[in-house]
């Protein structure tokens, strides 16, 4: 695949998984109302989620790590689980008093924060990127737009 094609091919995936990501709240949030719990929707999503990576791990997983590479991880490497299941339970508590939009505005605009950080500061084992004016102002259009959104009504 060339240069171009392989990032064309990743932005359209990358779109899809943009696509999960807004139905994984409402769809969410719906179970939590079913089950009369968000903890309760919240371990069924994280459960559910758990098994897959575990089959996908079969799957692929031809060697297991060494515990010296385990042990000599930085700690920040281990809390990917954490940021995930707040993630999943703050959507469940805030989409059903939001709406979808307004939540992934504004999750959009976290998002955009924490990129333009961890990029411009080279965090999280990535390489350091000057962050440009124009990365400033999406941001701050992303912002602006879901501020705008949400006063709308």
């Amino acid at each position: 695949m060339s240069g171009l094609t392989e990032k064309i091919v990743l932005i359209l995936f990358c779109m899809v998984l943009g696509l999960f990501l807004t139905w994984q709240a409402p769809v969410n949030a719906e179970a939590a109302r079913r089950l009369g719990a968000p903890a309760l929707a919240a371990l069924y999503s994280i459960g559910t989620s758990v098994l897959l990576v575990f089959v996908f791990a079969l799957v692929t997983v031809r060697q297991l790590p060494s515990l010296d590479a385990i042990a000599g991880a930085p700690w920040w490497a281990w809390i990917g689980g954490i940021t995930g299941a707040v993630f999943v339970i703050g959507a469940l508590v805030v989409v059903p008093r939001t709406g979808s939009v307004v939540f992934l505005l504004s999750v959009i605009a976290g998002q955009l924060i924490g990129a333009i950080t961890a990029d411009g500061f080279g965090m999280w084992g990535l390489q350091s990127v000057t962050i440009s004016p124009m990365k400033w102002l999406a941001l701050a259009l992303v912002t602006c737009g879901a501020v705008t959104f949400h006063l709308s009504d």
